[in-house]
Order: structure tokens, then C-alpha cells, then sequence
């Protein structure tokens, strides 16, 4: 048995040098080539082509501005551009696939004409990322003859580069000169900037995040369609190959990633996608699936899943599955990795969610495409591969469910870890907790990003951030503070069967005006015992000792608002939660919810349910217990 390679570096081996042949790589067949064209599903071609006028709609309605582009230097706006762009690049991607899908005359002097304004920008790059990369300086408009290396000018070029791999011949036919324009425009903005320049998200210093993978696998598409030279292509990927390396560095073996389940798509799955493309421009010389911790990483998304449409949202995630996830690129990774569970995991979840064409098209353009290419993808084995408990020490992750692959019955996710996480929440010790697929205990998440979200002087005023509306203890009012210090202390988790169990020290994660000495925190789901009639719950336990005589506090997030019964016990949607220990006060506070990103999620408000100790102590115990009702 072969020992698979350790480092993506080890890869490039004089043979898989000598394998790579510049500019033969193409993201689909010709356009001309309408028989390889012919097997689309009709409903998906006609989908295409209803996108296609929305999208051109949207753009004509709403084209990229000066005055949008400024609105971040005046007031920190990120979105007014940002979705001016958007647009723009999803008038683009959606006209190249209504030129595949119909390969009328018409849709390319569309796309043609998309194309052109888009090379027409003074910049591919988002105002929120115009920095220049030797001095930090960021111009308040574009600089006329200077792009910047970001996510939006890399996803730019490589979707543009994919287009022209299968389009250009096409589009050169009735626009001679086209071709000349997109490759020196891909040149100037993503490969000379991607050769000269050095930025954060290379990972000099430690290991960068999404960043790192979502923009190398775009500059390997601009790189395999553009350069003609094998000796450069060659020297572009073993570029990648050391920027993947560090990326692949900060991941444990379990493959968890830190910035969760909403950024996986843009970090594992990129990553997916950049060996995808060396893969094939290699003719398989670079196959680096087997190595360390890829497969693990395949495994990550079904792993966060609570339901159909619900997954765990630590760090900057939401709650609800995005819309855009792309199952049948999940299914591919399994194929890679050899990995029949999360193979038919994606076939299971693309039955439920059908082909269609997002207006953040450029970002996925290809996995559109290969979608679009691939209909019948989920027929065959499916099954839902969410585990009934699994545990990631890498990020200190937990969860656990009743029955493994059912939304139904109790879910529980709790976390220990750090606090200074990529999209980091202060949150170490939160727990997520459901039943029967509703939610009971939440992590809201995050809101629309605007430059306070990213600053690190106002990123914590921020409320979604503070753990002070998390699922965690708040130690006479003091919250947890930022920073790889902040953590937690000797988690451990088992599961005998009967229950799953988290347990961790929090202290450690307050700063020393909390005054604490310990605070173990123990998160348990518990299943339904026949045997002795005990029931299915979650219990979230808390015992602490302060240096002083001080109040706890515990805080629960909720998205329906709690009753306080006369009973003393509290209602939260189809839960009941019960105290005991130390005696508590119970507070409710309603939190309306105005943000664009967040009330598509939760609604117009969430709710905060604090439990206050009535009397100061040094020590104490409380216990919260969650039934059905």
C-alpha cells in the first residue's frame, strides 16, 4: 500500500511538472459543440434562461458606481456596492450559461457586452478590501491603473477565465479582439499581482483562513486558461501548493473548521476546488485528496447539520443552511476522497434542494456549471449522514442528537475552545440547543458586514459578538474578552450511549475582574431509556467559585419568546426548562431584529433570557434542564 504524500508541496515531483500543458484546460465543452450541450434537464435549461433576464435586469437597475463605491470610505457601507457588482457579475455568469444552453447568436453579443463593462471597472476588488499590500494605505476611490488581489478579484478572474475556456472561441468569432482584452485584464488584476505582490492571506505568519483557498483555486482557472508558458504555470502552482500547505496547517486532523459551517463553503470547499483544478491540469499527477486532514474535511458540513435547513453557526455563520450551498459539489468531494457517507449525504440533501442560479454567481460560477452539466447528480444511493454524536478536538466541537441522521428528537451543540478563532465570537462554552428540529437555545449569529464588523476596536460593541448574548455564564456582569488566552480549560467529551457529555472549565475565558477561580460547565443530551422509562432532554449544568462573594448569571438565547410559568418552570416553544441549585431571578428581554441578514433567519426579534442569582456568594451550583413539554 502506498503512503499518500504528507504536504501538497511533495506533490510537485519533476513527472507532475512535466504534466502540466498550459491553456488545454477548459471548465465545459465548446459552446459550439451543441451535442455536448443536448443532455441538460429542460427544467434546468429554463431556469438558466429565466435567471438570465432577471439577472440583466437587476444589473441594468443598479450598475456599479463611483458614488455606491464611496459610500464605504463616507459611512462604513459595505453592501450598496457590493450588490451592484454582484449583480453586474451575475448578469455575466448567467448570460455565458444561456449562450451554452442555447448557443443563440443573441445570448453572445449579451454576454459580450456584460463582459466588456466588467472590464471596464477601474477595480474587481471591494472597496471594504482596497488596501495596498506594501503600505496598508487605502485610497478612498480605485487608483486607475491598480487592482487588489482580494476575493472579489480573484472569483472575478476566475470565473471570466472560465467562461473563456469554453465560450471565448465563440465570442472571438463575432467580437475579434475580445479574448486579447479579458486575458490582459485577468493579467493585469489577478496573475501580476498574484506574482509580485505579497498579502495577509498568504499565511507568513499563521495559518490564513478562507482567504487562502478561495482565492488560490480562482488564480489556478486565470493561470490554466491564461499562461502559456508551462515554466510559469509550474512556478504558479507551487505557489499554491506552499499557500495551500499553510491553509491546510491550521486545520486538526479531525478537519473541523474554526470559522464554521457557513464558511466551510468557502474554505473547505475551495480548497476542494483548487486540488480539483491542479488535479486536472495535471492529468491526476496532483492528487492531493489523500492527504491529511482533506478527507476529514469533506466530512464537516454533514457533521453540523441539525436538519434539512439548519446546520450549527458558530463564528460568523447563520442558522439556516445558505441558500447557496452547493450539494452536488459535496457529492464530488466524497468522489474524491473515496467517501461513500458524504457522497450519498449530498445526494440525500440535493433532492431537497434543486438546481437553480444565484445572484452571487461569480463566487460559484463554477459549481453552477458543473451542476447545470451533471443533471441526475443525486439519483442513486442517499442518506443523511448527520452522526448521532461527534466530537473535533481540534476546535472543540460538539454535537449530538438522539438518533443519528434524524432532525427529530433533542440536538445539541456545545462548544469550549478559544476565543480568537477566525470570525471570532466571543462564545467560548455556547450551546445550541433543538428539539424535534425547532429551535430552543440559539447562537444568533452575525449581521450584515460593515467596517465596525471587521475593526478590532468596534467589532465587540457589537451585540451579536458579546458574549453577554451567547448561551454562556456572566460572571458578576463581566463578559469574555478576545484573544487565544480566552479559553477553555480541560474539555472532554464522551458519549456511553445513554447520553453526550461536554465538559470544560470557563474561567479562563473571563478576564480577571470576573473574579473567577473555576466554572465548570458540563452540556449533556441525554436519550430516552425504555429500559427505565427515563425521558429524552439536555442538561446544562454550571458550578463556580469566585475569589469574592459575587452574583451568577446565566444567559440563554431564544428565538421564541420564554413564558415564565407559575411554576417556576419556563417555556420556550415546544421546550420547558427547569432550574435548580442556587435560587435565580428570571428576566426576559426582547431584541428587535432590523438587520437585513439576520430577520430572514429569526423573524423580528430573538429574545434573552438571563437567570440571576439572587444572593452574592463565593460558590455555587445551577442546573437547567430542558424536557419537552
Amino acid at each position: 500500500m502506498t503512503t499518500p504524500p504528507a504536504t501538497f508541496r511533495s506533490l510537485l515531483t519533476a513527472p507532475a511538472r512535466d504534466a502540466l500543458r498550459p491553456r488545454t484546460w477548459r471548465a465545459a465543452p465548446p459552446v459550439e459543440d451543441r451535442e455536448a450541450w443536448a443532455h441538460l434537464a429542460p427544467e434546468d435549461s429554463a431556469h438558466v434562461l429565466e435567471a438570465a433576464g432577471e439577472l440583466r435586469d437587476r444589473a441594468a437597475a443598479n450598475p456599479p458606481t463611483l458614488s455606491l463605491w464611496h459610500r464605504y470610505a463616507a459611512a462604513g457601507e459595505r453592501l450598496p456596492y457590493e450588490q451592484a457588482q454582484q449583480a453586474l457579475l451575475g448578469e455575466v455568469g448567467s448570460a455565458a450559461l444561456a449562450l451554452a444552453v442555447t448557443g443563440d447568436d443573441a445570448r453572445a453579443e449579451a454576454l459580450a457586452d456584460a463582459m466588456w463593462r466588467l472590464c471596464e471597472l477601474s477595480a474587481w476588488c471591494l472597496p471594504a478590501h482596497y488596501a495596498l499590500p506594501e503600505s496598508g494605505e487605502r485610497p478612498e476611490v480605485p487608483l486607475g491603473d491598480r487592482d487588489i488581489l482580494d476575493l472579489s478579484c480573484g472569483y472575478i478572474g476566475g470565473m471570466l477565465a472560465a467562461i473563456d475556456s469554453f465560450a471565448g472561441d465563440r465570442l472571438e468569432r463575432s467580437f475579434p479582439g475580445l479574448r486579447a482584452r479579458v486575458h490582459a485584464e485577468i493579467r493585469r488584476r489577478v496573475l501580476e499581482p498574484w506574482r509580485s505582490e505579497v498579502y495577509f492571506w498568504h499565511g507568513r505568519d499563521k495559518p490564513p483562513n478562507n482567504w487562502a483557498p478561495w482565492i488560490v483555486s480562482n488564480v489556478l482557472v486565470c493561470a490554466a486558461v491564461v499562461e502559456e508558458s508551462a515554466d510559469v504555470l509550474a512556478d504558479d502552482v507551487a505557489g499554491a501548493l506552499e499557500i495551500l500547505d499553510r491553509f491546510r496547517d491550521g486545520y486538526a486532523p479531525d478537519g473541523s473548521c474554526d470559522e464554521g459551517a457557513t464558511y466551510w463553503w468557502w474554505a473547505g470547499a475551495t480548497l476542494f476546488e483548487a486540488l480539483d483544478v491542479l488535479h486536472r491540469i495535471s492529468d491526476g499527477a496532483l492528487d492531493g485528496f489523500g492527504i491529511e486532514p482533506v478527507p476529514a474535511m469533506a466530512r464537516f458540513p454533514m457533521r453540523m447539520q441539525i436538519g434539512t435547513d439548519t446546520q450549527v453557526n458558530y463564528s460568523d455563520g447563520q442558522a439556516t443552511v445558505p441558500s447557496n450551498v452547493s450539494w452536488h459539489l459535496l457529492t464530488r468531494f466524497g468522489a474524491a476522497t473515496g467517501d461513500e457517507a458524504v457522497q450519498e449525504h449530498g445526494r440525500w440533501m440535493g433532492r431537497r434542494h434543486p438546481f437553480r442560479v444565484e445572484g452571487q454567481i461569480a463566487p460559484q460560477f463554477l459549481r453552477t456549471l458543473h451542476e447545470l452539466r451533471d443533471p441526475g447528480w443525486s439519483q442513486g444511493p442517499a442518506a443523511p449522514g448527520m452522526p448521532a454524536s461527534w466530537y473535533a478536538p481540534g476546535t472543540e466541537t460538539a454535537v449530538a442528537r438522539e438518533e443519528a441522521g434524524s432532525p427529530q428528537g433533542w440536538f445539541l451543540a456545545a462548544k469550549g475552545g478559544h476565543n480568537d478563532v477566525s470570525h471570532n465570537h466571543n462564545d467560548v462554552g455556547g450551546v445550541i440547543v433543538s428539539l424535534d428540529g425547532a429551535p430552543v437555545l440559539i447562537d444568533v449569529g452575525v449581521g450584515v458586514y460593515r467596517r465596525e464588523t471587521f475593526d478590532p476596536t468596534t467589532r465587540y460593541g457589537i451585540w451579536t459578538m458579546r458574549s453577554s448574548y451567547h448561551c454562556v455564564p456572566l460572571p458578576g456582569g463581566v463578559e469574555q474578552r478576545p484573544g487565544r488566552d480566552f479559553a477553555a480549560r480541560g474539555t472532554e467529551f464522551a458519549d456511553d450511549g445513554a447520553a453526550a457529555t461536554l465538559r470544560m472549565d470557563l474561567a479562563p475565558a473571563y478576564p480577571p475582574e470576573a473574579a473567577l477561580e473555576s466554572c465548570e460547565r458540563t452540556a449533556r443530551l441525554e436519550r430516552a431509556r425504555p429500559d427505565t422509562g427515563a425521558d429524552a432532554g439536555v442538561l446544562l449544568r454550571d458550578a463556580w467559585r469566585f475569589t469574592q462573594p459575587r452574583q451568577m448569571s446565566l444567559v440563554l438565547m431564544t428565538a421564541l419568546a420564554p413564558s415564565l410559568e407559575t411554576d417556576g418552570s419556563i417555556g420556550i416553544g415546544p421546550a420547558l426548562l427547569t432550574c435548580e441549585g442556587v435560587g435565580v431571578e428570571a428576566q426576559v428581554e426582547r431584541i428587535d431584529v432590523e438587520d437585513e441578514k439576520l430577520a430572514p433567519v429569526w423573524g423580528a426579534a430573538v429574545h434573552r433570557l438571563v437567570l440571576t442569582q439572587r444572593d452574592p456568594a463565593e460558590s455555587g451550583e445551577l442546573s437547567v434542564r430542558l424536557t419537552g413539554r
